[in-house]
């Protein structure tokens, strides 16, 4: 399946009428970069102030469209929180295809399914979605995918970069892929490295120079992503994913970075047969399946554990598999923030 354009302005490749639309688009890129630098300054002059919460707020974004891995890592963190015997709100915007008849997103069911021991909140705002965390009794907020939400003070920002493709198309939306400029790295405490095990040595040097560029201070860690296992998109028993050595697959997903679930599956000595990439967050519709079936033929066809959960409601889905990955962090990271007095200070006056 040839990439969309939407695919295309975001990661490339860079044809002729690629080209030719980002053109077009230029002028809106243009004042989006114009709304997002102007609202950075204000927040980085004190003319604008984030309003606290009155808990401890670690916030998990990136500067590109998707693709980083960041609702696994949230995942992560919200374990290491519970871990150290916190009680921890997850707060996501809850943006995507409707997976569930309660209209949660396929992010949010990832999320209550790996961390049964946090609060979920979905929440579009931010702000009031921390402070129904904090009244669900938490202190120790994660948000999901917040870093252009300056309107809420944050103790700690995690942003995310994909080794891979680090800056998108290197074009601001909608022309590109860039959410935010990458001089906006400069604001982050903690910069991690994700796929870095999908590129070579000096690619990863290279990334890591640039990041360099904008931030000095920030703690740098590396996560990899492992997979756990493959099971069917309705459940049961988890095959190890060593089995899959050897085996024909066929796989398809509605998700940011598709070759990078080509990459795992043939880390594993699985023989891609084929990938089948749809927009992310696509709604799978039966038409969907059964033409993905007919490019498969005899090989097996496998899908990425968030599309599962979409792919799992549709009819004759028995002959889907889904592979399960976690993300596993490379060197220490930095201890999670505590409440402060002048948090909880700077919250009652906002009350």
């Amino acid at each position: 399946m040839a990439p969309s354009l939407s695919r295309r302005l975001v990661s490339g490749p860079d044809d002729l009428w690629t080209l030719l639309v980002r053109v077009v688009l230029m002028p809106l890129a243009m004042v989006y970069l114009f709304i997002v630098v102007v609202k950075n300054a204000l927040y980085d002059a004190g003319l604008l102030r984030p309003r606290s919460v009155g808990a401890a707020v670690v916030s998990v974004g990136n500067v590109t469209v998707g693709g980083t891995g960041k609702t696994p890592f949230v995942v992560l963190l919200a374990r290491m929180g519970v871990e150290a015997g916190r009680k921890v709100g997850v707060v996501s915007t809850g943006h995507g295809a409707e997976a569930s008849a309660d209209g949660l997103s396929e992010e949010v069911m990832l999320l209550r399914e790996r961390c049964p021991d946090a609060e979920i909140v979905v929440a579009p705002d931010k702000l009031p979605g921390a402070r129904e965390a904090v009244g669900r009794g938490c202190n120790l907020i994660i948000l999901d995918d917040a870093l252009h939400a300056r309107h809420l003070q944050r103790d700690m920002e995690v942003i995310l970069v994909d080794a891979r493709r680090p800056f998108g198309s290197g074009w601001l939306l909608p022309a590109g892929g860039l959410r935010e400029p990458p001089s906006s790295i400069s604001r982050a405490d903690v910069l991690v490295l994700s796929h870095a095990d999908a590129v070579s040595d000096d690619r990863r040097d290279e990334v890591v120079h640039r990041l360099r560029t904008y931030n000095r201070g920030a703690s740098l860690l590396e996560v990899r992503h492992v997979p756990l296992g493959w099971r069917s998109v309705a459940g049961g028993e988890l095959i190890p994913p060593e089995s899959l050595a050897g085996r024909e697959v066929f796989a398809f997903c509605g998700i940011a970075a598709p070759e990078g679930f080509r990459h795992t599956l043939e880390s594993l000595g699985a023989r891609v047969t084929g990938l089948s990439a749809f927009s992310d967050h696509h709604a799978f519709e039966t038409a969907d399946l059964a033409k993905v079936r007919a490019e498969a033929g005899t090989s097996l066809l496998i899908c990425t554990e968030k599309d599962a959960r979409k792919i799992g409601r549709l009819p004759g889905n028995e002959d889907v598999a889904c592979l399960l990955i976690d993300v596993v962090l490379e060197g220490d990271f930095p201890p999670l923030p505590e409440v402060t007095a002048a948090t909880v200070g700077v919250q009652a006056e906002a009350h």
